[in-house]
């Protein structure tokens, strides 16, 4: 339920031009954060580690990469989190993504208020976000929880939500983009 839920979300916000990123043929991983069946936030700025390389769906991302003619993935990672996502979490990344015949670099994003540059890139890549962009509704929502209450008390969703902040949490991700949106962390205790 929680995963179908966060997806239902993620639709919605791509349907609805909540998903403002920078780029074309880009995303950006969302963790929604549950307490029993209740969302109670969003992160965009996940730490990308050992609790989320367990159960990582990169046959899913690689399938969803295929599938839309990517041959090419470029990471935004931002200078103040250079450690994230871990050194562990990117080798299995492009371990899959070079098993598949699919090339990875990244690019290093200056901190916030400094906007993602907007790439002219050729067809064939994707641009997978690991870091905050100020001008997306969505990263807005993960860091004003007044802005992700007034949605969710606004919603179809609101039955779901409650306002907490519990240290222990289930945690689905899910990439956010303007092609697709995929459950990529079915939820795991964070």
């Amino acid at each position: 339920m929680i995963e179908n839920t966060s997806l239902e979300i993620s639709n919605y916000w791509t349907s609805s031009e909540y998903l403002t990123e920078s780029n074309k043929k880009s995303g950006t991983l969302v963790a929604f954060d549950w307490e029993s069946e209740y969302l109670t936030g969003i992160n965009t700025n996940i730490d990308l580690g050992d609790s989320e390389l367990t159960d990582f769906k990169f046959d899913t991302l690689i399938d969803f990469l295929k599938k839309n003619n990517f041959t090419f993935v470029l990471g935004l990672r931002n200078t103040a989190f250079d450690y994230n996502p871990t050194e562990e979490w990117t080798d299995k990344l492009k371990e899959n993504l070079e098993s598949n015949e699919i090339g990875y670099d990244e690019y290093m994003v200056e901190t916030w208020p400094a906007p993602i540059p907007e790439f002219d890139v050729p067809d064939g890549i994707f641009i997978l976000r690991y870091s905050y962009d100020e001008y997306s509704e969505i990263d807005k929502f993960a860091a004003v929880k007044v802005l992700f209450k007034q949605f969710m008390e606004k919603s179809d969703w609101e039955k779901y939500y409650k306002e907490e902040d519990t240290e222990e949490k289930t945690r689905v991700i899910v990439l956010v983009s303007d092609i697709e949106n995929l459950v990529l962390h079915k939820g795991y205790t964070k």
